[in-house]
C-alpha cells in the first residue's frame, strides 16, 4: 500500500519568520533607541549634577576669594571632561538675606540685619549649571524635559 503525501502541505509557512521579523524589527528598534536615549539622559543629569557640586565644593574650600569666572570654569571643565557642553552662569560673590522656606536670597547690603530672620547678610554665591540634550529618538523631547539643569548656592563665610 502506497501512502500519498500532500505536497503542498508546507508551502504556506515558508517566509513567515522573515515577515514577522519585518513587522518586529523597527519597533524593537524603536524600544533599544528609546533606553539608549533615557540612559544617556540619566547620564547627563548625573554629570551636570556633579560638575555643578564640584564648583560648589570649590567655592567652599576657596572662601571670600573665589570668583565667578573660576567657578564657571570648574563646571565647564568637569563636565567638558565627561563629554558635555554645558554652560554655566554665577551670581555673585554678593551679600544676600535668606528668607525661610522656600529659601529665597534678598540682595542686602553686607553686615546689616536681615529683617526676616534678624541675622546678618552674608556673602552667598549661586552657582547653574546648563545642558541641553539632543536625543536619538527625537519624539523623546515631548515625554522627557531635556533641557537639564542645576543650581547649588553656597554660603562662604
Amino acid at each position: 500500500m502506497v501512502i500519498l503525501r500532500r505536497k503542498s502541505a508546507g508551502l504556506g509557512r515558508k517566509g513567515t519568520a522573515a515577515l514577522e521579523f519585518a513587522i518586529c524589527a523597527p519597533v524593537m528598534l524603536g524600544l533599544f533607541a528609546a533606553m539608549v536615549d533615557v540612559g544617556n539622559l540619566l547620564r547627563a543629569r548625573i554629570t551636570l549634577t556633579e560638575a555643578v557640586s564640584a564648583s560648589a565644593q570649590f567655592a567652599v574650600m576657596s572662601g571670600a576669594s573665589v570668583t565667578a569666572v573660576n567657578l564657571q570654569n570648574v563646571v565647564i571643565n568637569v563636565a567638558v571632561t565627561a563629554g558635555l557642553a554645558a554652560t554655566s552662569t554665577v551670581n555673585g560673590p554678593a551679600c544676600y538675606c535668606p528668607s525661610a522656606y522656600p529659601v529665597t536670597l534678598t540682595t542686602a547690603t553686607c553686615g546689616t540685619t536681615c529683617p526676616t530672620n534678624s541675622q546678618s547678610a552674608s556673602t552667598y554665591v549661586v552657582i547653574n549649571g546648563r545642558y541641553t540634550y539632543t536625543p536619538i529618538a527625537p519624539h523623546l523631547s515631548k515625554i522627557v524635559a531635556t533641557t537639564l539643569t542645576e543650581t547649588a548656592t553656597v554660603l562662604l563665610q
